[in-house]
């Protein structure tokens, strides 16, 4: 009976861990939802122009440089990820406050960016303390991580019907409601029993060494152009539909497409790593990108070829970005895990996300229309494909 006793105890711990993991990610990405399609239509509400609000999502962006940095060398002085995590919540919440109260250019910049500032240094956290909880591997991490994605398409499905009923105003209220039970989900974790500490394999040197090998800052420019590329995408597309002809609810359709593919492919990825070494995938996942960016770019008023470019996220993002993760488990030893997940949302979704942005900006209000900036978009990750190639070679078990 002691037995049996035991083996509930440890199994209840594990569903417990699985269960608040796996809804710190759905609340999250709920969040990211809510934010990347109607983030603009927010500020196009209140009469920024398209350079503008470019500038005011640039900066957002740019917060991922600094913030998830800035929270692992805190997390590597702590190790309390758990309480880390809270905190960030907490602040978050209480910078969002902000946003309610903000009118004009650089209020609005700058609540929006001390908002995401917190906000984005919980991702990093969450990922560590998901690797570090787990004993299964990358099948268990991404059906942990489809969470999220899950989180994603029911904020995106509901926004869309809410604002298109209601005005992207109450864009915040949304917002507000969905760090709210973030904070909730997050007073649950806990940190894992046995602290991450260095397995120190022979062939892996200090962080610095690492990061200036050759094939690891081809490794790291191919990722910037990769971001860099979803610029139009995670900044404008609602905006791009609407100007197309698209009703606001039809965000949310479109981006369930997206969300729904992903799911698979986070449920399945695993049998991806079995077959392929990891380079192999990142050059499918840059031609699918450049691919999806070209039709995107190509065919705004056709909704059935749009939906098979939003397909193609399966590859470009929820691939890809499995792939990332493998790659950085692979490079990184255990203790640097979170300086590498620093550099992950750092360089490549904050550096890439705010060249991206501003960029696409410029284009769309000088060019006139958002096809040049999708077109952008497919020429950087073809540009991506070519570092890939001499990006160090890696194949998991």
């Amino acid at each position: 009976m002691g037995h049996i006793s035991k083996w509930i105890g440890i199994l209840t711990t594990q569903i417990k861990t699985y269960a608040t993991l796996s809804g710190g990610f759905f609340c999250y990405f709920a969040l990211i939802g809510l934010f990347m399609p109607f983030a603009s239509l927010f500020l196009d509400e209140k009469g920024f122009n398209t350079l503008q609000i470019g500038e005011i999502l640039a900066a957002v962006a740019a917060t991922k440089i600094i913030g998830p940095g800035l929270w692992a060398h805190i997390a590597d002085k702590s190790g309390r990820l758990s309480h880390l995590i809270l905190l960030g919540c907490l602040l978050t919440l209480a910078s969002l406050c902000l946003v309610f109260v903000s009118d004009g250019f650089w209020p609005v910049l700058m609540s929006f960016s001390l908002f995401m500032l917190f906000f984005n240094g919980i991702l990093p956290q969450l990922e560590v303390l998901t690797l570090s909880s787990i004993d299964s591997g990358r099948q268990a991490y991404s059906r942990i991580r489809l969470w999220g994605s899950l989180g994603f398409i029911i904020a995106t499905l509901s926004g869309g019907e809410i604002l298109a009923a209601t005005s992207s105003l109450y864009f915040p209220y949304l917002a507000m409601f969905w760090v709210l039970m973030l904070t909730l989900v997050s007073l649950q974790n806990r940190d894992p029993g046995q602290a991450i500490v260095s397995s120190a394999p022979g062939n892996i040197g200090s962080v610095s060494k690492r990061l200036f090998h050759p094939g690891f800052i081809c490794f790291l420019i191919s990722g910037l152009l990769m971001q860099i590329s979803f610029g139009p995408f995670y900044n404008f597309f609602a905006l791009y539909l609407r100007d197309s002809g698209f009703a606001t609810s039809d965000v949310g359709m479109f981006m369930g497409v997206a969300i729904v593919v992903e799911v698979l492919m986070f449920y399945s990825a695993y049998l991806v790593f079995k077959a392929w070494s990891l380079n192999t995938i990142f050059l499918l996942c840059f031609l699918t990108t450049a691919l999806r960016w070209l039709l995107t770019a190509l065919y705004a008023d056709n909704a059935w070829i749009l939906a098979l470019a939003m397909s193609m996220h399966a590859v470009s993002f929820a691939l890809y970005h499995c792939a990332c993760m493998a790659f950085f488990q692979h490079y990184f030893r255990p203790d640097q895990q979170n300086r590498a997940q620093a550099i992950y949302n750092g360089l490549f979704y904050g550096g890439g996300g705010a060249v991206g942005a501003i960029v696409t900006g410029w284009l769309w209000n000088n060019a006139g229309s958002g096809e040049n900036s999708f077109l952008f978009a497919a020429g950087a990750a073809m540009l991506g494909l070519v570092f890939v190639v001499f990006t160090p070679k890696v194949r998991l078990g």
